[in-house]
């Protein structure tokens, strides 16, 4: 077997799989996070329809008048975009 010189790499070991119950353990906090996660979404579910209860009526809509207003700031805007 060749002598490893001074600029030559020696070999790092090789990394072992991680044991069965390290496994289990990470399994188990991610389908603990999961489920958590899934909680918490149909906890906020639930309570938004009386989220939406709460909030004060919107304000009545003009329709007499088109959603389109051509004021003088629109002027300004097109008379700029002529070439």
């Amino acid at each position: 077997m060749p002598k490893p010189t001074r600029g030559s790499r020696v070999a790092s070991p090789v990394a072992t799989p991680a044991s069965p119950s390290t496994d289990l353990k990470r399994r188990r906090f991610l389908f603990t996070l999961s489920a958590s996660g899934a909680g918490a979404a149909a906890a906020a579910m639930t309570l938004a329809p009386a989220a939406a209860a709460a909030l004060p009526p919107a304000a009545a809509v003009d329709t007499d008048h088109s959603a389109y207003r051509e004021t003088q700031h629109v002027r300004d805007y097109y008379r700029t975009t002529k070439l």
